[in-house]
């Protein structure tokens, strides 16, 4: 049995968390729980976690949801409301917006992940060849 979908006039204020917008997306697709669990290769309990905001999705299970659901996996982690004020949160938001972990982006640059760490927290800065690297995925958040 499928079950209702939400009404279409949920502004983008009242979907304000991924639990939230992942319901939505998966309603829009008239899936039910199951079936998007069983496409995305997860279990019904971890959707619905995720979906009523008790545990909130990893960036592997947003990969899984948003191919599922052909919806990006910054809409559904509500990456946009991340705020990029400093160097290190607009590269957490640009990594973020690509659906990477820290470990993987750093292995795409040949860097220590605890590098991605140290420039996320803005304890460092990453040095010229690195920054260079860098633009292609700022990039993303234009």
């Amino acid at each position: 049995m499928k079950k209702k979908s939400l009404p279409h006039n949920n502004s983008a204020s009242s979907l304000d968390t991924p639990g939230l917008r992942i319901r939505a997306a998966r309603n829009e697709a008239n899936f039910t729980i199951r079936e998007l669990a069983a496409l995305a290769e997860l279990t019904p309990e971890t959707i619905s976690m995720m979906e009523n905001g008790v545990h909130p999705p990893s960036l592997k299970s947003l990969r899984k949801i948003s191919a599922c659901l052909n919806r990006p996996i910054y809409y559904l982690g509500c990456f946009e409301t991340l705020p990029e004020a400093t160097f290190g949160e607009r590269l957490k938001k640009a990594r973020l917006f690509q659906g990477l972990t820290k470990d993987e982006l750093a292995k795409k640059l040949m860097v220590d992940p605890k590098s991605i760490l140290n420039w996320e927290s803005n304890k460092l800065t990453p040095s010229s060849k690195h920054l260079y690297q860098l633009r292609m995925l700022f990039l993303i958040l234009k």
